[in-house]
């Protein structure tokens, strides 16, 4: 079942549908909040959740890590070739980007049907190519050169992994192999590839690859397999995976002006129409507002003796449910001295509960 981090909606909902008179919100810790109808319908689709139909998955915001959707997301499941986010990040602790290294031969036996970037043996070729290889049109044969080239041995790579995840308190999380080829035993969970792709996306130069639609290097003409990035607005990263027993998987992550929405969905039917309307479902209700005071002629205030004076704060951004924003009031606590010196305070409330407490700062203007 979904998990619902909102499930006090259907409480409110509940309520509101059998309440005589307008619309109106009480808890213990808000004050009476009138709803519109808008308000109403906004609060039951958000208590629906959005469509899903992969065995398991999770809808996060960004920048905060919150929760805002999962369904099995605990559940080790087999992750086919998002295990290749792992595979770079290990690799990265030994290798630079900048060096040039020799394909192994061990690093081409890749069994036919699986997708290769085109290596040679004994290919002469720099690592940042190998990490575009792994990364967009999901090279087994990069993963395996990497893993090889930076521990000696795949076993002794896959060893590294392992410690990683373990430190990363990745819990549903286990390899066996550095590229996701199915194997017993080789699973990790939605909420794990979560966390594997925040990972991930904080190193600049993986960021950089997984943003990439296609690039030519050294020859290789590498396409990303990730078609969001080119038919869904924003969308910045970051790995697809596909086997047999993983199905369809895909951890995707989409910026606009006012969101930054990280998905994961595992065993998919449809990875591409399932992540779109997650990343819709995200865009649609929720938004990202700085809700903290900015300088506009409004925001002054005079002195006693006759100072007018500009009123900021530092930034405040808040993740809210856009119904909210007609139930945010600002309040200014502003006083003076007996010398005249101004000092003060600016909160934002939503009812009775206090989201923002920040201090005034004033300016003197001419």
């Amino acid at each position: 079942m979904p998990s619902k981090p909102y499930s006090w909606l259907i409480v409110l909902l509940a309520w509101l549908s059998i309440a005589a008179g307008p619309p109106v919100w009480k808890s213990n810790h808000t004050k009476p909040l009138r709803l519109t109808q808008g308000q109403i319908q906004e609060l039951r689709t958000i208590a629906q959740g959005p469509p899903t139909a992969s065995r398991a998955g999770v809808l996060e915001d960004m920048p905060s890590g919150a929760v805002l959707w999962q369904w099995q997301s605990e559940e080790p499941l087999p992750m086919a070739s998002v295990t290749k986010l792992m595979t770079a990040l290990v690799a990265l602790q030994t290798l630079s980007p900048e060096d040039v290294v020799t394909v192994p031969a061990a690093a081409v036996a890749i069994p036919p049907g699986y997708a290769r970037m085109g290596l040679q043996a004994g290919q002469r070729v720099q690592v940042r190519t190998l990490l575009y290889g792994a990364l967009l049109p999901s090279g087994n044969d990069a993963a395996l050169a990497l893993a090889i080239l930076a521990a000696g041995s795949e076993q002794a790579f896959v060893d590294r992994m392992n410690a990683q995840a373990q430190a990363w308190g990745l819990r549903q999380t286990h390899f066996v192999n550095p590229h996701g080829i199915d194997a017993p035993g080789h699973v990790s969970s939605a909420r794990d590839l979560a966390q594997l792709a925040r990972k991930a996306l904080a190193n600049p130069l993986l960021a950089e690859i997984v943003a990439t639609p296609a690039i030519t290097l050294e020859g290789f003409k590498l396409v990303n397999t990730n078609e969001l990035l080119t038919t869904y607005p924003g969308t910045y990263g970051v790995k697809t995976g596909t086997t047999d027993e993983a199905g369809q998987v895909l951890i995707a992550a989409a910026r606009r002006a006012h969101g930054d929405v990280l998905t994961v969905v595992m065993h998919s039917p449809d990875r591409y129409a399932e992540t779109r309307g997650l990343m819709d479902f995200y865009f649609r209700h929720w938004v990202w507002v700085d809700v903290g005071l900015q300088w506009d002629p409004i925001n002054t205030v005079v002195g006693p003796e006759g100072t007018r004076y500009r009123l900021q704060t530092p930034p405040a951004p808040l993740l809210l449910q856009r119904w909210q924003l007609p139930q945010l009031r600002a309040l200014r606590i502003v006083r003076f001295d007996p010398a005249g010196q101004p000092a003060g305070l600016y909160q934002v409330w939503y009812g009775e509960e206090k989201l923002v407490e920040l201090p005034l700062v004033f300016t003197p203007l001419p």
